[in-house]
């Protein structure tokens, strides 16, 4: 999971909604398979795959994924509490965190990494495999060899 149950505190009064692990993982795990579905064509599987817990997990997706466990975790509490199917605040987190993914994957806004670089989307970042198609092969298929 990409969010701390901190992260998703930080979108609800602590005095109405108390995250724990039992009302949260649930959550925390749809917003995780959502962030994680809509990044896929922008950072390539092993960036994304480095991101093996909160602390691993660049900021703005520990915001963006709290977020959107915030507005899943809100609107299943007062579900029944409001004539309308969802909640306007959970709503309004919800819209909120896919608008920052779509900037993400737009280009307009950046995922910076603790040190405050860019986070590679490119995967040239990664270690290269050789040989490849700019190296002069050793051998070729037609060379004998005594």
């Amino acid at each position: 999971m990409f969010a701390s149950k901190t992260d998703i505190q930080s979108w609800l009064r602590s005095d109405k909604i108390p995250v724990d692990d039992a009302n949260s993982t649930k959550s925390n795990i749809d917003a995780t398979r959502i962030v994680k579905g809509q990044l896929t064509g922008v950072f390539t599987p092993i960036v994304v795959s480095s991101w093996a817990d909160p602390d691993s997990t660049p900021d703005l997706i520990r915001g963006v994924t709290g977020r959107l466990a915030a507005a899943f975790l809100h609107a299943s509490i007062y579900s029944e509490e409001s004539d309308s199917k969802i909640s306007a605040y959970s709503q309004w987190l919800y819209d909120g965190a896919m608008l920052i993914l779509t900037q993400i994957i737009s280009g307009s806004m950046t995922v910076i990494d603790e040190t405050g670089e860019p986070v590679d989307t490119t995967g040239q970042g990664l270690l290269s495999f050789f040989p490849d198609d700019s190296t002069t092969p050793a051998f070729t298929m037609d060379q004998t060899f005594s």
